[in-house]
């Protein structure tokens, strides 16, 4: 049930039919897909595999967004702060927004990148120490189960740390930076572009995370 109401949700930016900010909405978690329009983000084009952050991450927010809303489990009304591929925000654009909504929390989902394309490893970040920290540890341990893109064993860690994004430090509710994994790394850029089941454990993972720290 919970696949199914996902990929319903995937569906819609799939065929682009959102095509701003969920404007005037008021939710209890805010997904803050990175990047955006102009920015690509992180960007692995190579054995024939071509892939930016910023789509990635929007169809991981989709799927985390179904499997939030969806009335097998704890619901949640879930406000984004871009809906489109096409949307170029600033951090101010994104807090801004964020604040707007009267949300519990905001999680920024992102992919990570490096020159090296063996790196591989799952992160959060946050902002001011008592407003964060205790959901970025939350939302990390959950990360921390992923199965390696090896297909053994889980994904590796760096231990969360405090990073001076105004995402972070200007959002009035707790807020992380979800560095979920490598979009640079080989296998995890295979897995990615083979269809969603990489994207469907991540959001799982971040909906683990998010149901742990609100209850």
């Amino acid at each position: 049930m919970l696949v199914g109401a996902a990929m319903a949700a995937l569906v819609l930016v799939m065929a682009g039919a959102a095509g701003a900010q969920d404007i005037g909405c008021k939710g209890d978690i805010v997904l803050d897909p990175g990047h955006g329009g102009t920015d690509m983000g992180a960007v692995y084009d190579k054995n024939g595999i071509s892939l930016t952050e910023k789509a990635e991450v929007l169809e991981v927010a989709y799927l985390l967004k179904g499997l939030l809303q969806d009335g097998y489990g704890p619901y949640y009304d879930v406000c984004m702060t871009r809906t489109a591929n096409s949307e170029t925000l600033s951090n101010k654009d994104r807090y801004t927004y964020a604040n707007t909504t009267g949300a519990k929390i905001l999680v920024s989902i992102h992919m990570n990148g490096s020159s090296s394309d063996a790196t591989d490893y799952t992160t959060t970040l946050f902002g001011k120490w008592q407003k964060d920290k205790a959901l970025a540890l939350t939302v990390f341990n959950s990360l921390s189960a992923l199965p390696s893109a090896s297909g053994t064993g889980t994904i590796a860690t760096r231990k969360p740390y405090s990073y001076a994004s105004g995402v972070l430090l200007k959002s009035n509710m707790p807020a992380t930076i979800a560095e979920t994994v490598f979009i640079t790394n080989t296998r995890e850029a295979q897995l990615l572009s083979a269809g969603t089941t990489r994207h469907q454990q991540i959001a799982a993972a971040l909906e683990q995370g998010i149901n742990n720290y609100l209850k």
